[in-house]
């Protein structure tokens, strides 16, 4: 299920990544990109993620640091010629170790809406309990994933 969600969720950066300025964030096919909307001094900025650690870019040319990355994605499969099969609630938590920013941190707050398509393989059929009638078959997640950034505010 987790490979599933995740899946979603990186195609949806790679969506994302598109739309960034050229300047604000790096072209890699190994991070995804979302924007969020933080409490002041920091207003909104595009935060880039990969392994759990995450570089953020506001509109002024900071960089700044996501010390943490928490939420929940919400998702169901759809399969063609078949059912649309909800998946249960994935949370997730992620961020860099270490104390000593919890006075400095801003809060921002996300929500991504994500899509994948790919083909059901025997894997896919045991976790879904299908048939063997679908393999092959195309299947497509859909799902909200909402979310807290916490990030170090500038000049603190």
């Amino acid at each position: 299920m987790r490979k599933l969600i995740v899946a979603g969720v990186l195609a949806m950066g790679a969506g994302i990544l598109g739309v960034l300025p050229a300047a604000a964030a790096p072209d890699n096919k190994n991070t995804f990109a979302f924007d969020v909307s933080c409490d002041p001094p920091l207003q909104d900025v595009t935060i880039v993620s990969g392994n759990g650690s995450g570089a953020v870019f506001s509109d002024d040319g900071q960089v700044l640091l996501a010390k943490k990355l928490s939420g929940t994605s919400n998702a169901t499969i759809s399969v063609e010629g078949g059912p649309t099969i909800p998946l249960p609630p994935d949370s997730f938590e992620a961020g860099a170790r270490g104390g000593g920013f919890e006075g400095r941190l801003v809060t921002c707050e996300f929500t991504q809406e994500f899509q994948d398509t790919f083909t059901l393989g025997k894997k896919d059929l045991a976790f879904l309990e299908l048939g063997p009638e679908f393999l092959g078959a195309t299947a497509t997640v859909t799902g909200t994933t909402t979310g807290v950034a916490e990030v170090v505010a500038p000049g603190s």
